[in-house]
């Protein structure tokens, strides 16, 4: 089955966690569908690679820098902590483009560790990349498109994590759901300037480097016959579900949590056979009395 074709060929994009695995995806996407994409990240190298793979996604390419002009992608280094360089990435942005249409805030840290042992340093940081750097993103993007009277799109991240607790996620569970619920309140504020703000909350997505340490792979063969679909979600799929959400297709959605997640926060599958052997419901298959 072919994807849905999307025109964003008059768009300025800007996608953050754009090294690698979804980021990656979304920026691949966008590419092909004509968008200007800023692509952001704190690692250098998988940015310049991820222009790389989007050149092919966008088409032939031209004379020049193909990490930039040709494939329709800006890079810029960045770490979205900081509120000095996100102010500095919106002023790059507004002066190369003029305006921002649409901006992901897919970037995330997702380190685990035991409730009893969990490091107060680790806590921080991952509240600082998934909290404060969605709302340092979130507030500058919004700020930017007002000022350029554009009624935008503001995308954030979340996680099936933030539905249900599993070993070692305190911080990072936690992280996800205070997303969600931020995400609701900038959707209240930002409606009177047309700009809309929903999230996205995947849930297995397969972006891991291959091959998987042997403790990790172990779990993921017990957990993905218990998904609905029994196996992990793709990256595209959920780049997908972002370009619907910047796309016209939704312009009557705002404070949305888009689930992509294989029908894993409805329950888990299983191949056993349903037993009801449950002797006060005999009634149910005994003959009708006369």
């Amino acid at each position: 089955m072919s994807g849905a074709r999307f025109d964003f060929s008059d768009a300025v994009v800007l996608v953050t966690g754009a090294a690698r695995g979804v980021g990656r995806a979304i920026v691949q996407q966008f590419a092909g569908a004509g968008a200007a994409v800023v692509a952001v990240d704190r690692e250098e190298e998988g940015l310049l690679e991820t222009a790389r793979l989007a050149e092919r996604a966008a088409g032939p390419a031209m004379p020049g820098d193909v990490t930039k002009e040709a494939t329709g992608v800006t890079t810029f280094v960045t770490d979205i902590r900081n509120r000095d360089e996100v102010t500095a990435l919106m002023a790059s942005v507004e002066e190369r483009f003029g305006r921002l249409d649409i901006c992901v805030n897919n970037a995330a840290v997702a380190p685990h560790e035991g409730l009893l042992e969990y490091r107060e340093s680790l806590w921080e940081t991952v509240y600082d990349v998934n909290c404060k750097g969605t709302f340092l993103m979130t507030q500058a993007a919004a700020t930017l498109m007002i000022r350029c009277g554009v009624a935008g799109r503001i995308i954030n991240f979340s996680s099936g994590a933030a539905l249900k607790g599993g070993h070692g996620g305190a911080a990072y569970a936690s992280s996800r759901a205070a997303t969600e619920s931020f995400s609701r309140v900038a959707a209240m504020e930002l409606a009177p300037h047309g700009i809309l703000v929903n999230t996205v909350r995947p849930g297995l997505i397969d972006t891991q480097p291959k091959p998987l340490p042997p403790r990790m792979k172990a779990a993921l063969e017990a957990r993905i016959p218990t998904l609905p679909l029994r196996r992990p979600g793709r990256a595209e799929e959920v780049a997908g579900a972002v370009l619907f959400l910047a796309s016209p297709l939704s312009s009557y959605m705002t404070g949305s949590v888009l689930t992509v997640d294989g029908g894993s926060s409805v329950g888990s599958y299983s191949d056993r056979k349903i037993v009801d052997d449950d002797s006060r419901y005999f009634w149910f298959s005994a003959p009708d009395a006369t």
